[in-house]
């Protein structure tokens, strides 16, 4: 790559904080023009890459792209990322946000209104924990809490809504993990009809298997929603390299049996991926029975160590829509339980404030769904029949095109 001056591309590119990754001259305190363009470059492939992700998600010249990370971050990614943005002409900044440390030594997000008031006036905003490797808090708040000054029920809704502007991309994995998850056309096409068909029934959802699942719950005025990896319309929220379709039933109506069998998941157990079955009894929205081995009683144990009833009620439930994912390691089981096409994937307690979703965000977003909770569990099963309204579009863990499927 022909060398740039990178005080120009700062400039263009409002990467203000990226210089705690400048070398320090002989005064600590001052990074000096030279400096500046003594920094190396980032490597052109890694441009590239951050290049195709920008453009992918519609950035474009003299839109305001706005990048948030905790205060320790990955440099080189950063820059990659800023100077493709710079590349194509965006505006912009680089917020690294800090934390406040409590009497304890502990850190705490510091969080704000302000945070919030200047996200929600990019046109692109992507959120990023990449190379936080001791756990700072992040750069936005998770669905369900409210920092911002704004009318919504939370920070979520304010920007992954109908009528709001902005692109919202939470940007993670190394990027090995990238360039497998990477998002495609064909991909995004099959998971939007998916969520379409959620959308349009907002019925009942059955689940049955072979090891005596059957269970079912209901999706009545509530929004199908779809992640595809890219947030390219305005109001649009997405995580990068996602394909799955899902929604937020309503929270009494789940009712029966779910029997995870060996290979199922439950990310929140070590080792996640069950050896043995564990059965899960529904009644009015909530887990009311758990049977089986030793997993079974650390699932229960788990539940129950939340201390809130709403801990074992459903949260959101869909399937997977990604071609290309795989179970190599234990960095992988966080994308294949959530995104492998025909897995089933289920969350239980929190889902109150997670984008209000609807064809105005395009179709991200699980609407006005209500359940307060102190956890997010999530557990997905693999090789069952999903029924919406009476119609079979999951057969034995494999999707018809009408839901989303690659076949």
């Amino acid at each position: 790559m022909k060398r740039r001056n990178f005080v120009k591309i700062v400039g263009a590119a409002g990467a203000g904080s990226s210089l705690m990754a400048i070398p320090a001259s002989a005064d600590p305190l001052v990074s000096t023009t030279d400096d500046l363009n003594a920094r190396p470059e980032p490597p052109s492939p890694l441009v590239a890459h951050c290049k195709r992700i920008l453009e992918q998600n519609l950035l474009r010249e003299g839109e305001l792209f706005i990048v948030a990370t905790p205060m320790v971050f990955d440099h080189d990614y950063l820059l990659a990322l800023l100077t493709a943005a710079g590349e194509i002409g965006a505006t912009g900044a680089h917020i690294s946000v800090f934390p406040r440390i409590n009497s304890a030594g502990q850190y705490e997000s510091a969080l704000s209104a302000w945070h919030w008031n200047a996200y929600a006036e990019a046109d692109l905003l992507i959120t990023s924990n990449l190379g936080n490797d001791i756990g700072l808090p992040g750069a936005s708040t998770a669905y369900g809490n409210k920092v911002g000054d704004h009318p919504y029920r939370t920070d979520f809704e304010a920007i992954n809504r109908p009528g709001h502007k902005t692109r919202w991309l939470a940007l993670g994995y190394d990027v090995p993990r990238q360039q497998r998850y990477f998002p495609t056309a064909e991909r995004r096409e099959r998971t939007l009809r998916g969520a379409q068909l959620l959308d349009e029934t907002r019925g009942e959802l059955r689940v049955v298997s072979d090891a005596g699942s059957d269970w079912r719950c209901s999706m009545e005025d509530r929004p199908g929603h779809a992640q595809y990896g890219i947030a390219d319309m305005a109001g649009r929220w997405d995580n990068f390299g996602y394909g799955c379709v899902a929604c937020g039933p309503n929270e009494d109506t789940a009712e029966g049996v779910l029997v995870l069998q060996p290979g199922d998941i439950i990310t929140d157990l070590h080792p996640q991926v069950l050896e043995e079955a564990v059965t899960l009894h529904f009644e009015g929205g909530y887990v009311t029975r758990v049977e089986g081995g030793r997993r079974a009683q650390e699932f229960e144990a788990l539940l129950n160590s939340y201390n809130d009833r709403e801990a074992f009620g459903i949260s959101h439930f869909g399937w997977g829509t990604h071609e290309n994912t795989q179970l190599g390691g234990p960095g992988d089981v966080g994308h294949y339980h959530h995104n492998k096409e025909g897995s089933l994937l289920y969350s239980l307690g929190m889902n109150f404030g997670h984008g209000l979703g609807g064809a105005g965000a395009g179709y991200s977003g699980l609407g006005y769904s209500s359940r307060i909770a102190p956890n997010h569990t999530h557990f997905a099963m693999f090789g069952c029949d999903v029924y919406v309204a009476g119609d079979r579009h999951i057969e034995a863990g494999v999707v018809s095109p009408e839901a989303g499927g690659s076949t």
